[in-house]
């Protein structure tokens, strides 16, 4: 800390605390619910945002509120917050988990560098529910690779 920030006066702690109690009601419920998955993800800006909430050791600028508010919604869009929105997407993922398994078992089958990439991929699909288009072309990459790899032996 700063050290010439004054700490508030607890009066004012308190007045504040009550005004966010009634000001942010559902921000507040919606972040007690949810505060473990803030913490697993490392939602910064959240759980600093809720623990001034919380403890009104500041006061909430209006620019600050909206922040709040914007950010919840998109964390209520995201699947790793609303349950619905997980299944939806696990179900999307099926097809791309599918075909990640098959290039790792092929990258196991020949004792191939790429499994500690194919790992982390599948880890970055499971946590994110996505796939980035480098990451595709890595794998693809990496299938044909494989591909040839079989190829080769069949010839001997």
């Amino acid at each position: 800390m700063n050290r010439f920030y004054r700490k508030p006066k607890p009066e004012t702690m308190r007045k504040n605390r009550e005004l966010y109690k009634e000001a942010f009601k559902d921000e507040i419920a919606w972040c007690k619910e949810n505060v473990s998955k803030l913490t697993q993800n490392k939602h910064k800006f959240l759980i600093d945002m809720y623990t001034i909430l919380v403890t009104g050791s500041r006061k909430v600028t209006p620019k600050m509120a909206t922040a709040i508010k914007t950010s919840i919604e998109k964390c209520k869009n995201n699947p790793n917050y609303n349950e619905s929105l997980r299944e939806e997407a696990e179900t999307k993922l099926q097809p791309i988990l599918a075909k990640i398994n098959i290039v790792k078992a092929m990258a196991e089958g020949k004792k191939d560098y790429s499994v500690d990439f194919i790992n982390d991929v599948e880890l970055y699909v499971r946590r994110n529910f996505r796939i980035t288009k480098k990451q595709m072309a890595g794998l693809n990459k990496v299938y044909k690779r494989l591909t040839n790899l079989f190829e080769g032996d069949k010839n001997d």
